[in-house]
């Protein structure tokens, strides 16, 4: 299908008064199950649990990354580390390593 088409089936159905959900779909979400955008579908479907459903799903193509923000200095970052909180634990050891080497060069001046 093509977007255009897909778009025209959202519309129609939601016109109807089908509920569309879109976005990308995540696992493991925030709960530990999948999300859809925002919403976890576990719980969204836990609700509709004694209702007959159609499910009809259409891959739109690779979901956009969603930048994620670091828990620590709130820092909206790609990839599997906050650059931020890498920059500042790299210097914490830099500093550390740097005490460490005084405290052995003192501790053989006094020998």
């Amino acid at each position: 299908m093509h977007n255009s088409e897909i778009e025209e089936l959202g519309l129609a159905a939601q016109s109807m008064g089908a509920t569309i959900l879109r976005g990308a779909l995540t696992y493991p979400s925030d709960n530990g199950g999948f999300a859809l955008g925002d919403v976890e579908l576990d719980q969204y479907l836990y609700q509709l649990r004694r209702q007959e459903l159609m499910l009809i799903v259409v891959p739109l193509g690779e979901a956009r990354k969603v930048p994620t923000i670091c828990g620590l200095c709130m820092t909206s970052y790609a990839g599997d580390e906050c650059p931020t909180c890498r920059v500042e634990r790299e210097e914490a050891k830099r500093v550390i390593e740097r005490r460490l080497r005084r405290r052995a060069q003192r501790d053989e001046q006094v020998r």
